[in-house]
C-alpha cells in the first residue's frame, strides 16, 4: 500500500511536469491503461494545453489584425515609392536617350562580356598569355562600352558592378600569367628613329636602350639608322633565357649586354652552360642559339 501511494505521488509530480513540458497525447489503448489518478492528470494537462493553444489562437488573431494593417500601410507606401521611383526612373532614361526597347540589347552585351571573361579564365597561365592581344583587346572593348549610356540605364547597375571586378580579376590573373621574358610588338611610324622609340614611356622610357631593340630585331634591321615606316619590330621586356649569336660577337660581349648580365666577366656562365656545342670558348658561330642561364 505504500509502496502504491509513493508511486502515484511520483505520477502525480512528474506526469504534469512531462505534459505541460511537451504533452504526449495517448491513444486509446494506452488511455485505457491509465490509472484513475493518471486520468485525472491526462485532463488537467490536456485542459490546460487546451487552454494554451486557445491563448495563443486569440494572440495570433489579435496580431494578424495589427498585422494586416500593418502590411496595408506599408503596401501604400510601397506603392507611392513605386510612383515616385518611375517617375525618376522615366526621366533617367531620357536623359541617357535610352529607350527601354533597347533593355534586350544591353543585356545581350553584358552576357557576351561575362561569356568572352569566363572562356578567358579557363585557360592555362601560358595559353592566357599567348592570348594577350585579345584578352586587351577584351578589356578595351569593355572599357569603351563602360563609358556609353547604355551601361549606365539603372536596370543593369548590379551587373555593370560584377562586370567591373571580372574585368580587374582579367587584368590581373593576364599581369600574373606574364612570364619574366616576353616580346611585345611595335609599328614604326613615320618620323621614328630607334632611341627615340625607346624613349617612349610604354616603351623603356631611355633613349639610351635603343641597342636592345636594335639586337632582337637584327634579323629585320641591317643598320640601326635605317628603319621604315609600318615595320613591325619586336620589343624585348625581361631578360632573354636564350640567345641567338650574331657575326661579331663573342662570349664577353653577349655577357656584356645590358639584357644578358651587362657584365663581361660573367662570360663562363655563358659557355659552362653551353659546353655541348661550344668547343673553345673562342669560337662561337652565327645561328648558335645558347641557354643563359638564370638564378
Amino acid at each position: 500500500m505504500k509502496k502504491y501511494i509513493i508511486l502515484s505521488l511520483i505520477v502525480l509530480l512528474v506526469l504534469p511536469a512531462i505534459i505541460s513540458a511537451r504533452v504526449t497525447y495517448l491513444s486509446e489503448e494506452d488511455y485505457k491503461k491509465l490509472k484513475k489518478n493518471e486520468r485525472m492528470a491526462y485532463w488537467e494537462n490536456l485542459e490546460t494545453d487546451l487552454a494554451e493553444l486557445q491563448q495563443r489562437k486569440a494572440d495570433a488573431i489579435a496580431n494578424q489584425e495589427t498585422y494586416s494593417g500593418r502590411i496595408e500601410e506599408l503596401n501604400g507606401k510601397q506603392a507611392t515609392v513605386n510612383e515616385k521611383y518611375q517617375i525618376v526612373y522615366d526621366e533617367i532614361m531620357v536623359f541617357l536617350g535610352v529607350d527601354k526597347a533597347d533593355l534586350p540589347a544591353i543585356l545581350e552585351k553584358i552576357n557576351y562580356f561575362n561569356n568572352q571573361i569566363a572562356n578567358w579564365n579557363n585557360l592555362s597561365d601560358k595559353e592566357l598569355w599567348k592570348a594577350k592581344k585579345s584578352v586587351r583587346a577584351l578589356v578595351s572593348e569593355y572599357n569603351e562600352y563602360r563609358q556609353t549610356n547604355y551601361a549606365k540605364v539603372p536596370d543593369y547597375r548590379k551587373q555593370f558592378s560584377d562586370l567591373d571586378n571580372k574585368i580587374v580579376n582579367l587584368e590581373n590573373n593576364l599581369e600574373a600569367a606574364k612570364p619574366k621574358y616576353y616580346e611585345d610588338t611595335y609599328t614604326i611610324v613615320k618620323g621614328d628613329w630607334l632611341s627615340k622609340i625607346a624613349r617612349y614611356s610604354f616603351i623603356y622610357g631611355e633613349m639610351s636602350k635603343w641597342p636592345i631593340i636594335y639586337r632582337a630585331n637584327r634579323d629585320q634591321i641591317k643598320d640601326p639608322n635605317l628603319i621604315y615606316p609600318d615595320q613591325v619590330i619586336k620589343i624585348p621586356r625581361g631578360l632573354p633565357y636564350e640567345w641567338k649569336v650574331y657575326k661579331g660577337e663573342c662570349l664577353w660581349k653577349i655577357a656584356n649586354y645590358p639584357e644578358v648580365y651587362n657584365n663581361a666577366a660573367k662570360w663562363p656562365l655563358i659557355y659552362r652552360a653551353n659546353k655541348d656545342q661550344i668547343k673553345h670558348p673562342d669560337l662561337i658561330y652565327p645561328n648558335q642559339v645558347f641557354e643563359i642561364p638564370r638564378d
